[in-house]
């Protein structure tokens, strides 16, 4: 296995235990999202050889041919490190020449991804040899003039932007007391201070989506309870009507919120103990004696969110 595959991986098997809550500097912080997609395809490394007769570095298209861009360490706000598919990168690279991004005098640079409102690039001369650092950062506004060396090929920016949760690592260095003003005194304003989430770490969620007594018209219920045995409710939420595949997906979503923290989900759906069946025998309830149940286990909210449960048969 070559490092970057191993780094991928023990990100990957990270993301899989449900450890995605992340803090970046100045407070920002919550549940990130991340995507992995499939690898690139030899087509789309010939059209990017054709386009711009060169050959990628060694280390970036080791990545890519694991997984063609990726989005990593995600926020709420949308900040994070995206790495673009190699379409992507063609088509945005041609598209910064045109529109004056790529200077016509600081020609020589592949438009990669974004992060922390910036853009990320390749030096084009600098990656014709592994020895010379080709990673560079730019903001979104001005030109490739304006772009300053992150000081590391391919390889070792993603490993210091993982141990750096998405954020812009290189310039740690430049965060200082006199500059940033970054320890609050008494004359900043209150508001201007984000106060820290409150934040509920559980070792395991339990969610119970119980059915309603008929297939239109009623009510599923979720309730989300914290351990395996309802030792707290966290919170609960009432669905109206029969779009069952609407609310797991809302499940999903309640379970990314920022607020928890856990390693391990179980699920367990049941019908009602009640029947509907007004029509055929004039009485309002019959008993479902025999009512379908399903229990599932996740190791963490990745395995949950790739893999949602389907519902009972018969509520498809």
């Amino acid at each position: 296995m070559n490092q970057i595959a191993a780094v991928i991986g023990g990100l990957q098997q990270k993301i899989n235990h449900g450890s995605t809550f992340i803090q970046r500097k100045y407070n920002e912080i919550g549940q990130a999202k991340f995507n992995f997609p499939e690898p690139v395809t030899a087509a789309s490394l010939a059209a990017f050889e054709a386009e711009f007769n060169q050959k990628l570095p060694g280390e970036y298209q080791t990545f890519l041919e694991l997984h063609d861009g990726a989005d990593l360490f995600i926020l709420d706000d949308g900040l994070g490190l995206v790495l673009y598919s190699l379409d992507k990168v063609i088509e945005s690279t041609i598209e910064a020449k045109e529109d004056g991004l790529i200077d016509e005098d600081f020609d020589y640079f592949w438009v990669i991804g974004e992060v922390n409102e910036g853009y990320l690039l390749i030096h084009t001369e600098h990656a014709k040899t592994e020895d010379t650092p080709y990673m560079y950062w730019k903001y979104h506004e001005g030109t490739t003039e304006d772009a300053d060396p992150i000081g590391q090929n391919f390889g070792t920016f993603l490993e210091y932007s993982i141990i750096a949760q998405g954020d812009v690592f290189w310039e740690f260095k430049d965060f200082i007391i006199e500059k940033d003003n970054y320890f609050v005194d008494e004359e900043t304003p209150e508001e201007d201070v984000k106060p820290p989430l409150p934040i509920k770490f559980v070792e395991s969620v339990r969610v119970e989506i119980e059915y309603p007594i008929a297939k239109s018209g009623s009510y599923y219920t979720v309730s989300i309870y914290e351990g395996k045995s309802r030792k707290e409710q966290l919170m609960s939420k009432y669905n109206d009507g029969p779009r069952l595949k609407k609310l797991i997906e809302d499940v999903r979503e309640l379970l990314a919120d920022r607020r928890f923290q856990y390693s391990s989900i179980h699920v367990l759906q049941t019908e009602s103990r009640f029947f509907r069946n007004e029509e055929e025998t004039g009485d309002p309830l019959i008993r479902n004696d025999n009512p379908q149940r399903q229990g599932l286990t996740y190791d963490g909210y990745r395995a949950f969110a790739d893999q949602l449960p389907r519902p009972l048969p018969g509520w498809e």
